[in-house]
């Protein structure tokens, strides 16, 4: 009987997702007439942003209000995690945490290995957009229905949600209908692309933590308790800098970096007009070296037949660490995403592009989006400090070409470029991403920290 009651429940979680994927245009026409409204309140959050890191006892003082009686024997941490990237945060949260922790899990194999009881493999998966949702709906439901099945047998005295808004989102709302504290660990851009989506997300986490320092101001403006907690990529930089040799190796070569992107359709959309811009530089300078890093060895096959294809012999293709490469080139070029801030992390003059694919995302990016900038960068900076191009049609890479001929060969341009990414930097802050979460954790389950 508890066992159709959870799948009755399922069912009609599904149904109002259904019901609201498909008012979302309705939802889209309601925001239009108020799109300045929140630009303005963007506007406002860029100007105000300051670093936030040690400022969230007073922020979150809300969210620690909702601690109530340990439950078992063991404080008790529910933490999860829908795809690798978020999977990487939440195993060095629960690798920091004290051992005197009871830790259950939505994630995969990294979960597992920082000493989590895994219940189901979220993160190993990962589905993106609608078309992979429905793909995998009945493996969604699953992990639901699980997911209902320990609110109401095993509760957690803290649930953490790591990035995946989506079904994130959905698991929030149950919790909060049993009154177990929710906080999201990387806060969704709803400041950029769903502003209207906020209502709902303050009602379904109890706080949220922040990776962009304006993105603190822009939340608790929305009433939404929020903490800035650093940039995970600060900690991945720090914990594994580049050798000296091998970033002078690359700077033995004027090298361009081309970053086309993860996904399988970002690869396809950019690589071909990346190819154009590097070509156009290599009339002036002869002697240029194009390199492709990428990090995702399942995409290896795929670039490398794309380059074939396109008779980019003179593309070198490399799977594996990027640090080296974007420390020591020359200029990257990279779609926009977190790919473009750990390129404008590593100082070097940097480029993001953004080609939109389709009627529906130029349309979205001119009448939506309620920030002026694209790049976590210049969002940082609130300034131009990267050049960024958002564009639909090929006639777009004209300009790009024009802003790659210019921080190639202009020193007074480059190092310009350079002084605003270090700005970027200091107004991240420093590394520690995962001990402040730490820190948060402990103080909500009243644990002492690790010797």
């Amino acid at each position: 009987m508890q066992t159709l009651g959870i799948w009755i429940t399922v069912l009609a979680t599904l149904l109002r997702e259904l019901v609201r994927a498909f008012s979302s245009p309705f939802r889209l026409l309601a925001y239009l007439p108020f799109r300045r409204q929140w630009r303005r309140r963007a506007a406002k959050a860029l100007e105000a942003a300051a670093k936030q890191a040690g400022s969230d006892d007073e922020a979150l003082a809300q969210f620690y209000a909702k601690r109530r009686p340990q439950r078992g024997e063991q404080p008790h941490l529910f933490i999860s995690a829908g795809e690798a990237s978020g999977e990487l945060h939440a195993a060095r949260l629960v690798t920091a945490l004290p051992d005197d922790l009871r830790v259950t899990a939505f994630g995969g194999s990294q979960l597992t290995a920082a000493g989590a009881d895994v219940r189901f493999g979220l993160s190993e998966h990962a589905v993106m957009g609608l078309v992979g949702v429905l793909k995998q709906l009945p493996l969604i439901l699953r992990a639901f229905a699980s997911y209902l099945r320990m609110l109401r047998n095993d509760p957690p005295d803290l649930i953490v949600l790591v990035d995946y808004p989506g079904l994130h989102l959905v698991m929030a709302k149950a919790a909060n209908r049993k009154k177990i504290p929710v906080l999201h660990y990387i806060a969704p851009q709803y400041w950029a692309w769903g502003p209207w989506r906020m209502r709902r997300y303050r009602r379904a986490v109890d706080a949220t933590l922040t990776i962009l320092p304006f993105e603190t101001e822009f939340f608790r403006r929305q009433n939404v308790p929020a903490a800035y907690i650093g940039h995970p990529l600060l900690d991945e930089i720090a914990e594994s800098p580049p050798t000296d040799m091998a970033v002078a190796e690359v700077r033995s070569r004027k090298t361009l970096v081309v970053m086309p992107g993860s996904r399988r359709a970002e690869i396809q959309a950019n690589l071909e007009g990346m190819l154009r811009v590097a070509s156009k530089l290599r009339e002036r300078d002869p002697d240029l070296r194009i390199v492709l890093p990428h990090k995702n060895p399942r995409r290896t096959e795929m670039i490398r037949a794309l380059l074939k294809e396109l008779g980019a012999n003179d593309v070198e293709h490399h799977e594996g660490p990027l640090s080296h490469w974007l420390r020591g080139a020359h200029m990257v070029l990279v779609k926009s995403g977190t790919g473009s801030l750990e390129a404008c992390l590593h100082g070097n003059p940097t480029i993001v592009v953004y080609k939109l694919r389709g009627m529906l995302a130029a349309i979205g990016y001119h009448n939506i989006l309620s920030v002026p900038w694209i790049a976590g960068a210049n969002l940082i900076a609130n300034r131009a400090v990267a050049p960024e191009h958002c564009f639909a049609g090929d006639a777009g890479w004209q300009s790009v070409i024009r802003d790659a001929e210019r921080l190639w060969f202009d020193e007074t341009a480059r190092e310009a470029c350079k002084r605003g990414l270090q700005d970027v930097q200091t107004r991240l802050g420093t590394p520690g991403a995962t001990a402040r979460v730490n820190k948060i954790v402990r103080r909500f389950l009243q644990l002492e920290a690790k010797d």
